[in-house]
């Protein structure tokens, strides 16, 4: 018999900020999203980025957002997308708690990929938020304006590869994918971002999550957030 899984979220701000991450993360062709339950803590990941074949250099890029639960958990599991915005839609109330059931657990091949880890990063500086969202904007223009009509996924994947996986601070590698997961994935908040590192990793964080990436070694001859 298949173990019931459920999650109690304190309140149901917790379930609506839950569900609005998911969304935003199923914009940018993200079919499912990894959940992480430790005891009292909720991590939820989603892919925002990832290379597909050894010839793809597609940086990978993450977006991972933590929530408090009411009641203990642990599991590691990953779920659709649309399978779960379907619990989150009815949870059980008890007081201000609401538990949420998960849905059936999918394999998924771009899931093998191994977490960065919780520990041993070091605060390299910050960035602007403002510098990340024109990063982002240009880069949308710059895809759409390179993939023809009709073009073939390998096109499409390289001219996103190009785009995303340039590097826009030459001193610490941040790859040009992360401006584009924290805008898609509302991370933007406030005027400034911290940035750390834990090799191959690199990591901004924000008051609604952290976006992390495989950290790159393309260099632009202009560099954006240096200005």
């Amino acid at each position: 018999m298949t173990e019931r899984l459920t999650l109690t979220l304190p309140d149901s701000e917790s379930v609506r900020d839950l569900d609005t991450f998911i969304d935003r993360a199923g914009v940018i062709e993200n079919e499912s999203v990894r959940l992480i339950a430790d005891g009292d803590v909720l991590t939820a990941w989603v892919q925002v980025l990832s290379p597909r074949g050894l010839s793809d250099t597609t940086p990978t890029v993450l977006g991972m957002r933590g929530f408090a639960l009411s009641t203990s958990a642990h599991f590691d599991i990953v779920v659709p997308i649309e399978s779960l915005r379907a619990r989150l839609a009815s949870p059980e109330a008890t007081g201000e708690a609401h538990t949420v059931t998960m849905p059936a657990t999918v394999p998924s091949i771009r899931w093998t990929v191994t977490l960065p880890p919780r520990d041993g990063w070091q605060t390299t500086g910050t960035v602007n938020a403002s510098d990340l969202k024109k990063v982002a904007r240009d880069g949308i223009a710059e895809v759409r304006k390179g993939i023809p009509t009709e073009a073939e996924e390998r096109v499409v994947r390289s001219v996103r590869s190009q785009v995303w996986g340039s590097n826009i601070a030459q001193s610490i590698g941040l790859p040009a994918g992360v401006a584009f997961a924290a805008v898609t994935l509302g991370f933007l908040s406030g005027r400034s971002l911290p940035v750390s590192i834990r090799d191959p990793w690199i990591r901004v964080s924000s008051a609604g999550g952290d976006v992390i990436a495989k950290r790159t070694e393309v260099v632009l001859d202009d560099d954006p957030l240096q200005k």
